[in-house]
Order: structure tokens, then sequence, then C-alpha cells
């Protein structure tokens, strides 16, 4: 297999953990970061996976490159270039002069708000583009401390990386994941958004609900209606099959909320406290982006507008969003 230059845009959870997988097998991982992150980057960071029935496996990943500036990664001709931003960070010139500098690399991306895609597909050729699925739960470590010294991340069973796109893109992302005993496999475009509808009202439930499992268990009915209306409005939007029954998508994810907290090595509900906060300004974004494209439809919204009501303020320092 030939070895890859992959540049990754954002030095989160995901990304780390995306550039600590991707480095095990014949990839050269570097990072364009914000430069108040570029110092730590460039001393290496540690990140460990958790297991359930083992003990935790530690790599440290140090770059070979780290930049500050989008333009100035012209100096390298990437295989590929990921954007491990959230949706409120597609936005602005920077994304311009990153396109202007990776040329025809591939670009990998979340695609999981109705927005993700268009905002993407307006700096990029659709046929550049690979959709990412993620299959882990990260996070900067320890959990919920107020300073980090690593970044853990935990593999669920069956979590598999998910990769869509034209498949002369997808295959060598593919193989190169594999390669680095990382799950992969290949979705369908629109699959991302179709996931994302019907888990995140449960989230912004979730938050709703004081972060108890127990309490939302006790009460899905809001959860469910607005998890339904989700799917079946991503489904109209992208062309895909409808969702099933809303009690079907119910009874699952009443299932998750049982079993993940017995399976995970870690407390499942101070991590979605933590992931969850961090990512507000864009769960409160997907509820007003899919009720709007249903009011459009003439489909219902009622348990889509009754959540993004119910949504407590944001943080004061979360009220912005970040560009990566």
């Amino acid at each position: 297999m030939v070895a890859m230059d992959v540049l990754i845009v954002g030095a989160g959870a995901l990304g780390q953990v995306y550039g600590a997988e991707l480095a095990r097998g014949t990839a050269t991982i570097s990072y364009l970061v914000k430069p108040r992150q570029a110092a730590q980057l460039r001393d290496g960071v540690t990140v460990t996976r958790l297991h359930r029935t083992r003990g935790p496996a530690t790599t440290t990943l140090k770059p070979a490159r780290v930049y500050t500036d989008p333009a100035a990664v012209a100096d390298t001709g990437w295989h590929s270039v990921w954007l491990m931003v959230d949706s409120t960070a597609l936005h602005g010139t920077w994304l311009r002069s990153l396109r202007e500098a990776v040329g025809d690399s591939t670009v990998v991306a979340f695609d999981q708000s109705l927005g993700d895609r268009p905002a993407l597909a307006a700096e990029w050729p659709e046929d550049q583009l690979v959709a990412l699925t993620v299959g882990v739960l990260a996070w900067a470590g320890p959990l919920g401390a107020e300073r980090h010294d690593h970044t853990a991340y935990y593999r669920p069973p069956g979590g598999a990386t998910i990769l869509a796109g034209k498949p002369d893109r997808v295959t060598p992302l593919r193989d190169a994941l594999e390669a680095a005993r990382t799950p992969a496999r290949t979705g369908r475009v629109g699959a991302g958004p179709a996931l994302a509808a019907q888990n995140v009202p449960y989230l912004a439930a979730l938050e709703i609900a004081g972060w108890s499992m127990n309490a939302l268990r006790a009460d899905t009915a809001t959860a469910a209606e607005a998890a339904f209306e989700a799917a079946t409005i991503v489904a109209a939007e992208r062309g895909l099959p409808a969702p099933p029954h809303r009690w079907a998508l119910d009874r699952r994810m009443r299932a998750t909320l049982r079993i993940l907290p017995v399976l995970a090595p870690f407390d499942v509900e101070t991590f979605w406290r933590v992931h969850c906060t961090k990512i507000g300004p864009q769960t409160r974004t997907m509820l007003r982006d899919w009720a709007e494209a249903g009011e459009r439809r003439g489909l219902p919204t009622t348990g889509l507008r009754a959540l993004a009501a119910a949504m407590p303020p944001l943080a004061t320092q979360r009220s912005q969003p970040e560009t990566m």
C-alpha cells in the first residue's frame, strides 16, 4: 500500500483519535489548527483507547507538520484532508483558503446536519467529497476534569467508520484505516444525516433531563416524536427511504440507553454532558434546521419544536461558532 500524506483540520478529541489510528498504518499525519493548539501538538499528544475487558492501550502521536494558516498547507500534495470540525465551523473565509490550498485532494468530512453537504459542495466538487460517520466515542481526559493531559476513546461493539462517496475516493481511505486495524466500511451518501436525525433528538432530550439517563428512559415520548419527525424530514430532503415506524426507532434507542452504560468502561452520563455541551450550538442548529425544512415540506414538526423550545441556554463561551 502506498504511503499517504494526510492533513487533519482540527485537533479535538476525534481529530486526535483518527490521527493516531491512521498513523498506525501507512499515513503521515499533519494538522491545521488554531494557533493556541499548535505548541501542544508539536510536542506530541497522548491518545488512549479504552477496552471493556482489558487494560487501556496508549500511543503518542507526534505530527509531521502543524499549520495555523490554511493557505500554508499548499506546500504539500495531500492525499486526503479530514475536516474534523463540527457543522458550525463550515463557514468563513478559512474554508475558501483551504480549498485553494489543497487542490484535488480527497476531502473527508462529517455529514450530519442538513447544511453540511451544501456548505462543502459550495467549495469542492461533489465527487471530491467523502462523507464520514465515526465509529468511536472520544473525549479529552480525564473525563469531566477542567485540565486535560490526554485524549481517550472507546469503540463500542460493531463501531466501524463509515465512508461514503465515489469508490475511487473511498477505497484508498478504507484501505488505510484497515491497514491501521481500524474497522471501516463503505456506506451510502446521506446515511450520516439519517443516523443523526434518529440520535440527536434523544441527546437533546437528555440535556433537557439534566443529563440523567434514568430520567430520559422514564419518558422518551417527545424525543421519539422528534426523532421520527427529523428522520422523515431528512429522508425527504436527501431522497432516502422513509424511516421505520416511530415505535421501532424508540425501541432501538431505549435499548441503547439501557445497554451502553453497562458496556462502556467510563461514565456515560458524564461523557454525554461534556460532549453535548461542547457541541451545543450544533445541536440547536440541527433541531432548528430540521423543523424549518419540515415546515417547508408541510411535514409534522411538533416534537422538534417542543425540544428546541425546552433546550436550556447555551453557556456564554460557547455562544459563538468556532472556525476550526
